[in-house]
Order: structure tokens, then C-alpha cells, then sequence
């Protein structure tokens, strides 16, 4: 899933034209940002209980698999919501990009 969403953010920017460096530290300021914006949706969706319980998680230091795989149990749609929120990330930054260039 992530590696599509990735994908796509780095032709749309076109970040595949920098050095292979540059697209790494790119890609994981991007992907912090998307994450914040993912968890901040989720945790409305889920109620409470689901939100004690997701931060007792966090709280082991999951591994993304485990953390996901956890959200994704608790909110159907979470990979609908990863792909709104990297394209929206996507499209802000593609749009600061063109008014720059």
C-alpha cells in the first residue's frame, strides 16, 4: 500500500529527478507529514474505547505493522484515508512546486 502511495507523491512532485539521496530525505519528511494527518483522522473515527486501547499500543513502541495492522482492524476505510492524505500532501506540495517554478 505504502509503496504505491509513494510512488505516485514522487512522479507527481517529481522528486524521481533528484538524486536518489535527496528523494529518500524527501519522501520521509513527506511520509511524517501524512502519517500526523492519518492518525489525526483515525483517532476521530474511532470511539474511546478503540482510542484508550490504540494509545496503550502506542505506548509499546509498536512496530509500523503492528500499528497499522491494529488500525486497520479498528477502521475499515484506513486505506482509503492514507491515499486521500498523500494525495492531498502531494497535491499542496505540487502546488507550492509550480508556484515556485
Amino acid at each position: 500500500m505504502f509503496d504505491e502511495i509513494n510512488k505516485n507523491v514522487v512522479t507527481i512532485l517529481g522528486i524521481d529527478k533528484l538524486p536518489v539521496e535527496q528523494q529518500q530525505e524527501v519522501m520521509e519528511k513527506l511520509g511524517s507529514i501524512v502519517y500526523q494527518e492519518v492518525m489525526l483522522r483515525v483517532l476521530d473515527i474511532m470511539d474511546d474505547k478503540e482510542g484508550e486501547a490504540f494509545e496503550k499500543l502506542l505506548e509499546t513502541n509498536p512496530t509500523p505493522e503492528v500499528m497499522f495492522g491494529y488500525l486497520a482492524e479498528k477502521v475499515p476505510e484506513l486505506d482509503t484515508i492514507v491515499k486521500e492524505e498523500a494525495q492531498k500532501i502531494a497535491d499542496d506540495a505540487q502546488n507550492i512546486m509550480s508556484q515556485i517554478g
